[in-house]
């Protein structure tokens, strides 16, 4: 795997800002906090990124059928498919689980038109707070220094 595209999802989600990918890290321990208060496994709640060792993969992620297809199609990201968008990444993105699924389409738009590395690199600075520390999809303020993120707010139902 090229380890400058590990946080790009094949769905067009950044890895970098899900909470699962956060939470395995010490300075997002507050992440990790809050899904254990909320009744989930630590254990099965961590991940390095749906492009990592399966046995350091959030389960959703090990059995998620976009993933394996855009595998099984040799393609680093869905918007690379000639079936983009396709059924499934449409279902994805209005499964009504997450707030975040509903950006994947245009997330994909963006990255065919930007590249990788420029998407990427978007995506890192759009989510480091102005302290520069990393946060996750639903963080509403900063664990360091306080500051409101722009997020999709607190949302961690299902994961």
């Amino acid at each position: 795997m090229d380890e400058k595209l590990r946080l790009l999802g094949y769905c067009g989600l950044y890895c970098g800002a899900c909470y699962h990918y956060r939470s395995s890290f010490p300075e997002s321990r507050h992440v990790l906090e809050e899904a254990v208060r909320q009744g989930k496994d630590p254990e099965r709640f961590t991940c390095w990124g749906c492009r990592g060792e399966r046995e350091r993969m959030y389960v959703g992620c090990i059995s998620c059928a976009i993933r394996a297809c855009a595998e099984k199609r040799g393609i680093i990201h869905c918007g690379l498919c000639s079936s983009f968008p396709c059924d499934m990444l449409l279902e994805f993105q209005h499964d009504e689980k997450h707030i975040h699924h509903l950006d994947v389409v245009a997330s994909l738009t963006a990255l065919n038109r930007k590249g990788p590395q420029a998407w990427l690199q978007e995506q890192r600075e759009n989510w480091r707070c102005v302290c520069d520390l990393p946060f996750s999809w639903y963080e509403r303020r900063c664990a360091a220094c306080g500051t409101p993120l722009h997020s999709y707010g607190t949302n961690l139902r299902e994961g």
